[in-house]
């Protein structure tokens, strides 16, 4: 897979932001370790606090380096839906917003856990490096196994909210 040639794709349909008009100029690709356990990351090499300077006076963010996962390559629906992410993080958009998400998905839907071999081995090192191993109602006294990243919202037996 053509990893350029997806950043030229994706490129057109990040939305309007703050850095997008330096994005063609300014983002370089590089591949992140093997064991890392991040999918993708966006960095501005020139700091933070010269970050937040640029974004509030709309100046060329300077040099911007997304790095991705190199196992991404075997998975092509969700190196575009990472890249998507990072991309807009590049733009400026810089927290986990709403917004984030809904554009992320809008340009590169998301991949179902279930269809990635990848998220499913990072949920599962996640799942093993939790102190908390299983689910309880205070209701009805009822525990299973925690198989899920996120606490269910009710219990699996009563239906009541946990």
């Amino acid at each position: 897979m053509d990893v350029e040639a997806v950043l030229s794709e994706l490129l057109p349909q990040i939305p309007e932001n703050v850095f997008s008009i330096w994005l063609y100029d300014r983002v370089s690709l590089t591949w992140l370790e093997e064991d890392d356990d991040r999918l993708g990351m966006t960095r501005f090499e020139d700091g933070n606090a010269e970050l937040i300077r640029r974004r509030r006076l709309g100046l060329d963010p300077g040099p911007i380096t997304i790095g991705l996962h190199p196992r991404l390559v075997e998975e092509p629906d969700l190196l575009r839906h990472t890249l998507a992410h990072e991309l807009l993080h590049a733009s400026g958009v810089l927290n986990h917003s709403k917004e984030l998400h809904d554009a992320v998905e809008q340009i590169a839907p998301g991949v179902a856990i279930s269809e990635s071999p990848m998220l499913q081995e990072k949920r599962d090192e996640y799942l093993n490096s939790v102190k908390v191993k299983s689910w309880s109602c205070k209701h009805c006294g009822y525990e299973w196994k925690r198989s899920t990243v996120r606490k269910p919202v009710r219990c699996h037996k009563c239906a009541r909210p946990l």
